[in-house]
């Protein structure tokens, strides 16, 4: 066979030699010829390829240098030469197909006004992308926005408000520029028309009687495309328990990453391509047309009441100082800064517009400018006069009066009636009639009834009278995070699945009571990051409500830790921003491996702002890190007697020596430190050798703030024992890097110091090999209880 020969096309993927020839095989009707109807398929198919790409040639760079999509060639589907059609055919009348609306009510056009009217409808300042759209209804809802001719003019008072507001936005980075030359500003110089985009967006919301949450989301171009936070976000959009109901993505697109070009940046045409994967619509627009940019934020505002999903307004626009005000972009975009020295700020050419229309004249101009000026000059005098900041200013509504009646200084009491516990204990326990259980749940749940029978409850029932309790009282509680339903251990099951009536589900918690508040309890997608950063915000808008946030093993919070360090550990300390967010971590050596063992308790330690001289300050509301149990969960040691959960008792921030210890203190000549799980093996240990008279040991329970008081009256109950802090992690993390200081400023008058048992300095969390784990915790138990490891040969833990 000839070279080049051996591929045939399978006749599926073998296109017609012409569009023509396809038609052909149709047998015309009286009076209508082959060549009519191939020309009026051709045309249509002409109108679609705008809809579709149109936005591809879309003049929306203000400076004139990019292309919309960053490739200059044209579409040969937008080229009437394309599909045969010529010069000839530019006058001829066609019948419009149903999928366009550009003729209004005239049922046919000639090719020439088809074409020049798709070309400013798709092709000038704003470039529409919905053609991928898999919904009818909303394709064509939007098709309609824009292609309904005049649909996009704005009347004469839109216009006067417009530019009262491009005054402001542009007079208000002039006085700051006055005002502080030498400061960073990040300004809005090049996207002026920002300001009046957003506050269109608010005032249609408005209009229309939205609803009274609208969310807003502003975007960079380089970071909406290279970041991976976003595409977790978008994930969000349609997830039952984080949908927002639609949000608005407004992309500030200044065409450029600090100094990085767009084509440098991403590998797709748009930065906004991610929009596609949630289908939602996006529309491009030129920020040099701010009435462009108003229509489409009036329709984007629409599109999201109508439909409740997202939507992109891509503000293409510019910097006009580089990427702050002390930078030097002619370093690294010279062409693009020399057309930016030669382009006008968007407020003259508008300006100059509605002046010339009549709408305004040039005396309004000078009135508006004089009026805000002295709105700024007034708001600039008074800033003068404020000698301090009061925080409560700055506080959101829903805080008003949530400091009022506590009492900072006090730990409350948290425990709750015998007849509720057993309340909620009898719900949690069973299921309704009918449902059909899995076997394996019918011995758990009988499970929970011999505990209740037995007064010994794990860690699964103690969480669930948490939040039992708390839902009883009125407050909505929230649990989210991966597997959190069944929870990772399988130790939870608060939504049941019924095995033979597909979705069918039962939640205990959420059946005891009329009275009670919702429980939410949801598995989240596979995401860390975004999860979290939603989690954060829920719990920063509603403080009377209980957020926790479970990883799935602690170890993959470090997927979240810009959320974790930028906002919940410093948010109070940088915005004056609390939550009562709750982290649960869970966290435990027990031969995993490096990814599966640690929770980096030492990262959220250094995050802490407690002083190791100074009495730590008494929070009243503060996100929580909770390093919670893998093995305790089933652990027959780890459970608590119905009198822990009972009227006047509280949270207990350490746990003292109470066994054999306390009866002779003189006796004891070790008392260890520790918090966690290694609790449970110091325990075994010390009984298997026999050494418990002689080893106290003391668990602490929070870490911070530092339980001083606690620690020092074991201290000096034990006054002739030497001290150690045990943990599982290696020297260089977990606690002891905290607690060895605090330690030290505390016993520094007795003149003793506390000595550390526990693995030496490592890189990685955990070792991954199982016989080696074992080893490494033999020799921490030996190192702990100042014995040979040899004594521990026949210790099992």
């Amino acid at each position: 066979m000839p070279p080049g020969q051996a591929y045939h096309a399978p006749p599926s993927v073998t296109a017609p030699a012409t569009i023509g020839a396809a038609v052909g095989a149709v047998a015309p009707s009286a009076g209508v010829s082959i060549k009519d109807i191939s020309d009026h398929l051709k045309v249509q198919l002409l109108i679609r390829s705008y809809q579709t790409r149109g936005h591809n040639i879309a003049e929306l760079d203000p400076l004139g240098i990019n292309s919309a999509d960053l490739d200059d060639t044209i579409p040969a589907e937008l080229e009437p030469q394309f599909y045969g059609l010529t010069d000839q055919d530019m006058d001829r009348q066609f019948i419009l197909p149903m999928s366009t609306f550009i003729g209004g009510d005239r049922p046919s056009l000639t090719l020439r006004e088809i074409i020049n009217r798709l070309k400013n409808i798709y092709c000038t300042h704003t470039g529409v992308e919905y053609m991928h759209l898999t919904n009818y209804e909303q394709l064509d809802w939007v098709r309609r926005k824009f292609e309904v001719p005049r649909a996009s003019e704005l009347n004469h008072e839109q216009k006067k408000t417009l530019l009262k507001r491009l005054i402001r936005s542009t007079k208000f980075e002039e006085f700051l520029a006055k005002k502080w030359p030498s400061e960073k500003r990040f300004g809005l110089d090049g996207c002026e028309v920002l300001i009046p985009a957003v506050k269109q967006l608010i005032d249609h919301a408005s209009d229309t009687n939205a609803d009274r949450t609208l969310a807003i989301v502003m975007h960079g171009d380089a970071a909406l495309c290279g970041e991976g936070v976003v595409m977790e976000t978008f994930n969000l959009n349609d997830l039952k328990a984080y949908t927002v109901h639609g949000c608005i993505h407004v992309v500030v697109n200044n065409q450029i990453g600090f100094t990085t070009d767009p084509r440098a940046s991403r590998s797709s045409p748009y930065c906004t391509d991610i929009g596609r994967v949630i289908n939602c619509p996006i529309f491009h627009v030129n920020s040099d047309d701010p009435e462009a940019v108003i229509y489409v934020c009036n329709v984007a505002s629409e599109w999201r009441r109508t439909f409740k999903k997202d939507v992109i307004i891509d503000l293409v626009c510019y910097r006009r100082q580089g990427h702050n005000e002390l930078d030097e972009p002619m370093f690294t975009q010279p062409l693009m800064y020399q057309r930016i020295k030669q382009t006008k700020p968007v407020l003259s050419v508008y300006q100059k517009q509605v002046v010339s229309e009549g709408i305004a004249n040039d005396q309004f101009v000078k009135d508006e400018v004089a009026k805000y000026n002295a709105i700024l000059e007034e708001a600039y005098e008074d800033a003068q006069k404020v000698t301090y900041l009061r925080n409560r200013d700055w506080l959101d509504s829903p805080w008003d009066d949530f400091f009022k009646k506590r009492d900072p200084l006090k730990v409350p009491a948290t425990g709750i009636p015998k007849d509720t516990v057993e309340h909620i204990l009898e719900k949690f326990s069973n299921t309704p009639e009918g449902f059909n259980l899995h076997r394996g749940l019918e011995r758990t749940l009988k499970g929970r009834q011999q505990m209740h029978k037995q007064n010994s409850y794990d860690w699964a029932c103690g969480e669930a009278l948490a939040f039992g309790s708390l839902l009883m009282e009125g407050t909505h509680v929230r649990l989210s995070g991966q597997d959190v339903e069944r929870g990772t251990f399988s130790h939870r099951h608060h939504v049941l699945h019924d095995q033979k009536v597909d979705q069918k589900t039962y939640n205990a918690l959420n059946h005891l009571s009329d009275k009670q508040a919702e429980y939410t309890v949801c598995n989240s997608s596979l995401s860390e990051f975004a999860i979290l950063g939603f989690e954060l915000g829920y719990s920063m808008v509603d403080p009377n409500s209980l957020v926790v946030w479970e990883a799935q093993f602690g170890d993959f919070a470090n997927n979240a830790q810009c959320i974790i360090d930028q906002f919940i550990c410093s948010g109070q300390s940088k915005w004056i921003r609390q939550s009562g967010l709750v982290l649960s971590l869970p966290h435990g050596y027990e031969g995993m491996g490096p990814e599966h063992s640690s929770a980096r308790v030492e990262r959220y330690l250094q995050l802490c702002n407690e002083d190791d001289e100074v009495d730590p300050e008494v929070a009243i509301l503060k996100p929580l890190v909770q390093f919670s149990p893998k093995s305790l969960l089933r652990h027959p040691m780890a459970r608590s007697p119905i009198e822990d959960f009972l009227p006047d008792t509280k949270f207990k921030r350490a746990l003292p020596e109470d066994g054999e210890a306390v009866k002779s203190p003189n006796k004891v000549n070790r008392l260890v430190f520790c918090t966690g799980k290694v609790y449970y093996d110091l325990v075994a240990a010390r009984h298997h050798l026999g050494l418990d008279p002689q080893v106290a040991i003391c668990r602490i329970e929070q870490i911070s703030p530092f339980p001083y008081d606690i620690v020092m009256e074991e201290c000096l109950r034990f006054k002739g024992a030497d001290l150690v802090w045990a943990q599982e992690e290696h020297k260089n993390m977990g606690a002891w890097a905290f607690v060895q200081p605090r330690f030290n400023s505390l016993l520094a008058k007795q003149n003793r110091a506390i000595k550390y048992a526990g693995r030496q300095p490592s890189s990685s969390p955990a070792t991954g090999n199982k016989y080696t784990h074992i080893a490494e915790q033999k020799e921490l138990l030996a190192t702990t209880l100042n014995v040979r490891k040899s004594d521990l040969e026949t210790f099992k833990g």
